[in-house]
């Protein structure tokens, strides 16, 4: 039997006379009540594919809040077939562990699942800091949600059309030139300004992710970028706040994460992983693959000096069948240069990121590499700073099924979902470009070639302005507040039919004019004005001064002969 996943949501209501409540609507904001919620996270990996479910309280928003606890109540593992760092290499394959992995998860639970968080990874994946900058929409110059959102957008528009934005996190909040503000909601200000994490990814190996996830019956709340999920179940506030480096040692990649100040600065996929040592240990003795893995899982090590000296092993040799006696110093050897290799990538990364003398916290170890003996003290040896093991915290329920490095992604999924869902801002947060509305959202930033038509239901891009013709500039003088904003993009042919009285619209006019950008609006107002001398303009009116003006301005841009 398939489980298909469902999200349980229990509400509570809001007391409009409460304090929290009224101060909240007066700085513009939505008040978010706790809410107990059941999420699903999905961490598609090179060697297996993880499906946690867990129940906690998801965050509202406010200041300084945490998720707390996660109750583990369902977790499916299979192992990975289809999948090569991190990317889909046989689709019906990848769809069947996945739909193995959460059929299990959900028969442990006793649940339906309906949608899940997935995690991604590959070399594929870039990241970069950005800034963005606005004006403040609303006439008392209060900074709103909708600001918020708009500067985020505006720090990720030079994207290449052939990637997708996997996050756009925020770092810090400018106000005016005063920098250091983390919540920017309901201050005054004029110029709002944000320092932004971008993550992007290839486009075409995203959707092939997320068409496995949604072939295997279910829906994809959002892709988050292995690391940061990982981060949020191996390491805590004050360890972010001091400054950490997470380096998550997966199968067939590893991912390292920067965090100073309490946000991230820096995050990269380097192409290797524990694969790596097994095929080293493989050509290197020249033996099968699979006994190759269980060499370095039961007799191996990160480093030769804890090897007692002159102890040897048997090893079967390919092909042949016959069995060589060897030193278990060379297995070693062997891990230990690859392994090193591995750690001396991860300091570079730290060193791009310029935060060298910054990392108070040290270096955190997860993943199933990370369970190599002797893998901390060579990453110890090679960072020269302190190392310690990554296991998920906080949680409880089936938590010796999950206490393990190698679950901390699909915990790590369940608790960002928790803690972001409701996050202001948190469609930039937890984009779900996985779905078809946040493809649209991004695929306005984004956008195609001319060529390509928009397509329906688009959500309209708030940082770019619909060009108005002045009578339609005059009936809407009065700038959007927060709510209203978003609603307030009309069509180009509704703008121009009101040209001449404000109220008359156009014959056939469409309801909406979605658009991809302002090359594609201007386009688009040639395809839906009337001509200047159609029967609109000769049905016996006179022409207002504005429409004049129109014909005109199209005689000199060439669009139409006088």
């Amino acid at each position: 039997m398939v489980f298909v996943s469902f999200c349980f949501r229990a509400q509570n209501r809001v007391n409009p006379s409460d304090e929290n409540y009224r101060a909240a609507k007066f700085r513009g904001e939505e008040l978010r009540v706790t809410r107990e919620e059941i999420v699903v996270g999905l961490d598609i990996g090179t060697t297996k594919v993880c499906t946690v479910i867990g129940q906690g309280i998801a965050a509202t928003g406010a200041p300084g809040e945490e998720t707390g606890q996660i109750n583990v109540i369902g977790v499916g593992v299979v192992p990975s077939r289809g999948i090569k760092k991190g990317v889909v290499i046989d689709v019906e394959d990848t769809i069947a562990a996945i739909r193995d992995s959460v059929e299990r998860a959900a028969h442990m639970a006793g649940v339906q699942v309906e949608g899940a968080v997935v995690g991604v990874t590959g070399d594929h994946v870039q990241s970069s800091n950005r800034r963005g900058t606005v004006t403040a929409a609303s006439p008392q110059n209060a900074i709103t949600r909708f600001d918020v959102e708009r500067v985020l957008q505006a720090a990720a528009l030079e994207i290449p059309r052939d990637r997708e934005i996997i996050h756009s996190l925020p770092r810090d909040f400018i106000v005016d030139g005063h920098v250091g503000v983390k919540r920017p909601i309901g201050m005054t200000g004029q110029r709002l300004e944000v320092e932004t994490h971008v993550v992007t990814g290839k486009a075409s190996f995203l959707q092939n992710t997320v068409k496995c996830v949604e072939q295997a019956g279910l829906n994809v709340e959002a892709l988050v970028l292995e690391p940061i999920a990982t981060a949020e179940a191996v390491t805590t506030a004050d360890e972010r706040e001091m400054g950490v480096i997470l380096i998550d040692i997966g199968g067939g990649t590893s991912d390292v994460a920067v965090f100073v100040d309490g946000s991230i600065v820096d995050s990269s996929v380097l192409p290797v992983g524990g694969n790596h040592v097994t095929r080293d240990i493989a050509i290197g003795l020249r033996t099968p693959f699979e006994i190759a893995e269980r060499l370095k899982i039961d007799r191996g090590a990160a480093t030769r000096d804890l090897i007692p000296h002159g102890e040897a092993l048997e090893v079967l040799m390919a092909g042949s069948g016959e069995r060589l006696r060897i030193p278990r110093a060379l297995l070693g050897e062997i891990i230990e240069a690859r392994m090193s290799e591995l750690f001396e990538l991860s300091r570079e990364a730290m060193h791009t990121a310029g935060v060298r003398k910054r990392l108070a916290g040290g270096v955190i170890l997860s993943g199933g590499g990370a369970l190599l003996p002797g893998a901390l003290d060579l990453c110890s040896d090679v960072f020269q700073m302190p190392v310690r093991l990554g296991l998920p915290n906080e949680i409880s329920g089936w938590s010796d099924q999950v206490a393990n490095p190698q679950f901390a992604t699909g915990v790590g999924l369940c608790r960002f979902a928790l803690a972001q869902r409701y996050a202001p801002g948190n469609q930039s947060a937890i984009p779900a470009i996985a779905s078809s509305e946040g493809r649209r959202i991004w695929g306005a930033i984004a956008p195609g070639p001319l060529s390509q038509a928009a397509p329906p239901e688009t959500v309209p891009d708030p940082t770019s302005e619909t060009p108005l013709s002045p009578d339609a500039e005059q009936n809407n003088g009065t700038r959007p507040d927060a709510e209203a904003a978003p609603q307030a993009k009309i069509s180009v042919a509704n703008a121009e039919a009101t040209a001449g009285d404000g109220n008359a619209t156009a014959p056939d006019a469409p309801a909406t004019a979605p658009t991809l950008n302002r090359r594609d609006n201007f386009l688009r107002r040639e395809e839906t004005a009337p001509p200047a001398s159609s029967p609109a303009s000769q049905n016996g009116a006179a022409p207002s001064f504005w429409q004049k003006i129109w014909v005109k301005f199209r005689e000199l841009i060439g669009f139409e002969a006088p």
